[in-house]
C-alpha cells in the first residue's frame, strides 16, 4: 500500500505502561494502531487485517495460539485499552472499536510518523525494543542511565535479549554507549522541552476545572471557555503553546491573538 494513503497522524502519544508491559512486537503494533487512532479521543475501528498490513506481517500473529494470548487480549490485560466488537445487521459482519485511555502527566512518550517511515523494514521486535528503551530514557533526553538489571525489571525483558538488541542497535549506528549510559540516535522519537512540562500541568489544571464545573452544572470562566474552544480544535492556529497557556492562566489571552498557522509546538495531551 502506498504509505501516502495510510491514515496516520503526524505523531502519537503512548503511555509508558503500555510500552513497558507489552512484548516488543506488541509494542510496535500498538504504536502503529495509535498512529491511526483519533487524536482527541484515541479511538479507532481499524481491523486487525489492516493493522497487520501496516505493520508488515500476517494476520495469524494477532490470533490466540497455544500458550499465547491474542493481540487484543494482551491489550485488554494492560487495563489501558477498551476493545468492543460492534456488530452490523449481518452476524458475519462486524468491526472492532479500540478506545485507549488518555495518557497521564509525565508517564508517556511522543513518537512521530517519522519512526514508522524510517524503520518499518527493521526486525519487528527490534522496532519495539527501541520504543522500550525510549520509555526508560531520562526526562527530556535520549539517554538511558539504568543498569541492565534495573532496565530488565522496568521493561520486562531478559538480560541476554536486552544485550543482544543493544549490540544490534550499535552495529546499525542507532545507539551509542558512553560509560554506563546508552544514547538513542533514532529518528522520530520526540522529547519534550522543560517548558512543555508547564504546558502539561496547566492543561491538566484546566481540564480538571472544566470537568468539575460541567459535572456540577456550574458556569465556566472566560479562560476555561477559551481553553475548551481551542482544545476542541486541537489548538489550531496556536504558534507557541507555552506563551498561550501563560496568557490563559494570567487571564490576558485574547480570542483572536493566536490565529497563526504554525502549530509545530502544539501538545495534544
Amino acid at each position: 500500500m502506498d504509505s501516502k494513503k495510510l491514515p496516520f497522524k503526524t505523531y502519537t502519544v503512548m503511555s509508558n505502561n503500555l510500552i513497558q508491559t507489552l512484548g516488543c512486537a506488541d509494542v510496535y503494533r500498538t504504536y502503529t494502531l495509535l498512529l491511526i487512532a483519533n487524536t482527541e479521543f484515541l479511538k479507532t475501528n481499524t481491523t486487525l487485517e489492516q493493522l497487520a498490513g501496516y505493520v508488515g506481517e500476517t494476520l495469524q500473529n494477532y490470533k490466540k495460539n497455544k500458550g499465547t494470548l491474542s493481540f487484543n487480549d494482551k491489550l485488554r490485560a494492560t487495563g489501558e485499552v477498551s476493545i468492543n466488537d460492534i456488530y452490523l445487521n449481518r452476524k458475519d459482519r462486524h468491526y472492532t472499536m479500540y478506545q485507549f485511555a488518555q495518557v497521564s502527566f509525565g508517564n508517556y512518550r511522543r513518537i512521530s510518523r517519522e519512526f514508522y517511515d524510517n524503520y518499518n523494514t527493521l526486525d519487528l521486535k527490534l522496532r519495539g525494543f527501541i520504543l522500550k528503551l525510549f520509555s526508560a530514557a531520562e526526562p527530556h533526553s535520549y539517554v538511558v542511565k539504568l543498569s541492565i538489571r534495573d532496565l530488565k525489571k522496568l521493561i520486562h525483558m531478559g538480560h541476554d535479549t536486552i544485550n543482544k538488541y543493544i549490540m544490534k542497535l550499535k552495529e546499525m549506528d542507532l545507539l551509542d554507549e558512553v560509560g554506563d549510559c546508552k544514547i538513542l540516535k533514532v529518528k522520530g522519537l520526540i522529547i519534550d522541552s522543560p517548558k512543555d512540562r508547564y504546558v502539561e500541568k496547566t492543561m491538566a489544571m484546566f481540564d480538571h476545572i472544566i470537568e468539575f464545573n460541567e459535572n456540577n452544572n456550574k458556569s465556566l470562566s472566560r479562560e476555561c471557555v477559551i481553553y475548551k474552544k481551542y482544545k476542541e480544535k486541537n489548538f489550531e492556529g496556536v504558534k507557541n503553546m507555552h506563551a498561550f497557556m501563560k496568557s490563559l492562566e494570567a487571564g490576558t489571552v485574547g480570542r483572536t491573538r493566536y490565529a497563526q498557522k504554525d502549530t509545530t509546538e502544539i501538545i495534544l495531551t
